[in-house]
């Protein structure tokens, strides 16, 4: 596989983020009294940071090389990384005081 190592550094890189997410959400799930909620939206922060840069790195080989001529691979990890950088955009936004989520969805 030409891209394997790519693939085990992106796996490697959000292992962290989403080992904070799933372990606040279970300490959310058993009522744990040290705010787990913490770590779920720090995993969110983290996840966000990281899509962030592999977008920018997908919007630089775009111009360079084009659309045709990207590897499947940066395709794929662009969609990819687009889908995680929605939900963390939405924290970021709640952290920041710009969008306040419990009136927006309600």
């Amino acid at each position: 596989m030409k891209y394997r190592y790519k693939v085990l550094i992106q796996i490697a890189v959000l292992f962290l983020p989403f080992w904070l997410m799933i372990e606040g959400i279970i300490g959310l799930i058993n009522r744990d009294v040290f705010h787990p909620d913490v770590l779920v939206v720090f995993g969110f922060l983290i996840t966000g940071i990281i899509s962030v840069f592999n977008i920018l790195d997908f919007i630089t080989r775009l111009k360079t090389s084009g659309w045709r001529n990207l590897d499947i691979y940066y395709k794929i990890f662009f969609c990819f990384h687009l889908i995680l950088f929605i939900p963390s955009f939405m924290v970021w936004l709640y952290i920041f005081g710009i969008v306040n989520v419990y009136n927006f969805f309600w």
